[in-house]
């Protein structure tokens, strides 16, 4: 694989799984919001919140990473 389809495959990759992770967030929160109002927010959402905002990081990190590579090009 040349480099330039390797950057594009790994800038898809990052986008998607930005979105995804992007989605499990609002549905976390949209969760916890809902169930907060009834008294009954489990204590694991916010583990798995801070789970996909740790993710949602290293999405960006490898993001900057492929924006740095290529701008050294």
């Amino acid at each position: 694989m040349s480099d330039d389809a390797l950057r594009v495959t790994v800038a898809t990759a990052t986008h998607d799984l930005s979105n995804a992770l992007g989605a499990v967030l609002n549905y976390t929160t949209f969760l916890t919001e809902d169930l907060a109002a009834s008294g009954r927010a489990p204590e694991y959402l916010p583990h798995l919140q801070s789970a996909a905002e740790r993710a949602l990081a290293l999405v960006a990190g490898l993001a900057a990473a492929l924006a740095r590579d290529a701008e050294g090009d």
